[in-house]
């Protein structure tokens, strides 16, 4: 996407609430980003008009309906923005960058026949719009999320209700299976194959915490289903200029990767994962 296509627009906001797994939710009315925005593409806000804090924070799109101008982020409250932003009022304007990054367009679904989702934590809001989008084609999608424990999972509702498989785990046992979304992928993943699916019909998207993804990486590498990844990073612009959200290349002649602009969605092989 160049630069061209962002846009720094006023955004009303329509409504602010607080949802499941500690997070909150606003819907904006912010019709000029919502005509044009991809699942997994995400917006700069600026908190509020004064200039502190002075940079804005990336938010990924949770929801998108270009129908009626509407754009919806989802978040945790982690420091003093994005509290400030849990006290937003309707109708009041916030101004806000975007879309940005380089999302997935209709050819990522292109002859496939499943669709696998791999969510961990806040890693589940972007992947909704993906899964949301997916079932509109027609395409069988499962949703494997996990988190720490009950009540940090995100409201699944969303997917259920358009036919989305969900498969859910936390660490501690308190909510579904006990263990991590790579335990549940496993058995999801023999289960499969089983199908006999051509793995050229067959895509992943993983989101979540960074360990998590290469843990991802590590157990599809025994498989020939193409895993793409979303990647999270701080970013004071959120188009490329101050470079601070660089990811090293697999390709040393790559050398690094913006977050911002060539992803926030990668090739899981292309870009180096450091687990913990």
């Amino acid at each position: 996407m160049s630069q061209l296509d962002i846009l720094d627009v006023p955004a009303k906001v329509i409504s602010v609430d607080r949802r499941e797994g500690d997070a909150f939710r606003a819907i904006l009315y912010a019709p000029e980003i919502a005509s044009r925005a991809k699942p997994m593409q995400f917006i700069n806000v600026r908190v509020q008009e004064s200039l502190d804090p002075l940079l804005r924070r990336p938010f990924s799109l949770s929801d998108v309906n270009p129908h009626v101008g509407t754009i919806e982020i989802t978040w945790m409250v982690v420091g003093r923005g994005t509290k400030m932003m849990t006290q937003w009022k309707p109708n009041q304007t916030v101004h806000v960058l975007g879309p940005l990054g380089n999302g997935v367009g209709p050819d990522f679904l292109e002859n496939k026949r499943k669709l696998i989702l791999l969510a961990g934590g806040t890693g589940f809001a972007p992947i909704q719009l993906l899964g949301v989008r997916a079932r509109e084609k027609g395409v069988d999608t499962i949703l494997i999320y996990g988190a720490k424990s009950r009540h940090l999972l995100m409201n699944t509702d969303r997917l259920k209700e358009v036919g989305c498989k969900i498969c859910t785990c936390t660490e501690d046992g308190s909510y579904g299976s006990k263990g991590l979304v790579t335990d549940m992928a496993e058995l999801q993943l023999e289960l499969i194959a089983e199908e006999k699916i051509d793995p050229e019909n067959l895509v992943a998207l993983g989101c979540g915490p960074t360990p998590m993804l290469a843990a991802i990486e590590n157990l599809f590498a025994d498989t020939n289903i193409p895993l793409y990844i979303s990647l999270e990073s701080k970013m004071a612009c959120g188009y490329g200029l101050c470079q601070g959200c660089a990811v090293r290349a697999v390709d040393p002649q790559r050398g690094y990767y913006r977050v911002c602009t060539d992803g926030p969605v990668f090739l899981a092989k292309d870009v180096e994962l450091e687990s913990e």
